[in-house]
């Protein structure tokens, strides 16, 4: 029996898709999400709980239905990209983009006894100057990248439409909020930070998806696990989730297979973190 446990193929498959594609008629999955796109549908396989929605402003203040999950013990897991995700966007612009529609989704969860936020993905570099006052529950965010604030318009900005001219206003911008330093403040273009000065517990999402949903136990009787994504290249060394995925699986002495869309600049070495690769495009 192998252990299918990828997190999506971006633009192609989510998790869940992407866990099915690769999956023989004997396989086990764990879909799985570092917080970023995903995070729900990955929760709710594996743990279960119940959809509900809120009203919510989506980058550019357009009001849809945003998705939280509700376990029995009532915690609520909110998906930032969800909210606030490129995914569905006219067009790209962090200047004018607001994460405003993520503060206005907390604020219905005050009195929950905990959050669960994943955190990546979003279209916006605001560190939540927008947001609303809020007082949360003890929240524990799943932050798709180790980036420290004063980093996060320079590396994301591009991604999410900056033009270069527009990084150091963005940067500046982020740094006049007074919000808190240290790894994992820039994710979500600041919303790290942001999160932080709220009292939530920045966490390594990928680390702490696998905690969540007992990667070791559903590892038992398997002779293989198989992950993958997208792309491997060097950033794959740099805690993405396949990388965390083959580690612990190699800890438990089960082989490591990576599955992936394509090749990408310093794929040899990150091909040594597994056993075996295969590729959907040669």
């Amino acid at each position: 029996m192998r252990l299918i446990a990828p997190t999506a193929f971006k633009g192609t498959m989510t998790p869940l898709e992407a866990a099915r594609h690769l999956a023989r008629p004997d396989d086990r999955l764990l879909p799985l999400s570092d917080g970023g796109d995903g995070f729900l549908e990955c929760l709710h396989y594996t743990l279960g709980g119940e959809f509900q929605h809120f009203p919510a402003e989506d980058p550019f203040g357009h009001a849809r239905p945003a998705p939280v999950l509700v376990f029995p013990d009532g915690t609520v897991a909110v998906e930032c990209a969800q909210v606030i995700g490129l995914a569905g966007l006219e067009r790209l612009d962090p200047v004018a983009a607001s994460s405003r529609g993520l503060g206005q989704l907390l604020a219905h969860f005050r009195t929950a006894p905990r959050l669960w936020i994943g955190l990546g993905g979003s279209a916006t570099v605001d560190g939540g100057r927008d947001w609303p006052r809020l007082d949360l529950p003890p929240a524990r965010v799943f932050c798709d990248v180790t980036t420290e604030l004063a980093e996060a318009a320079r590396i994301f900005g591009p991604q999410k439409g900056a033009r270069p001219e527009d990084i150091p206003a963005l940067k500046d911008r982020l740094m006049a909020l007074g919000l808190p330093t240290g790894p994992r403040t820039g994710a979500a273009g600041g919303l790290g930070a942001k999160l932080k000065s709220l009292g939530a517990d920045l966490v390594d999402g990928a680390e702490a998806m696998l905690d969540t949903l007992g990667f070791n136990q559903h590892c038992a009787g398997c002779d293989a696990v198989v992950t993958g994504e997208g792309r491997l290249d060097s950033s794959t060394l740099e805690g993405k989730l396949p990388a965390v995925v083959a580690r612990r699986a190699r800890a438990l002495g089960i082989r490591a297979i990576g599955h992936f869309g394509c090749r990408g600049a310093g794929w040899e070495e990150a091909a040594a973190l597994f056993d075996e690769t295969e590729f959907e495009v040669a």
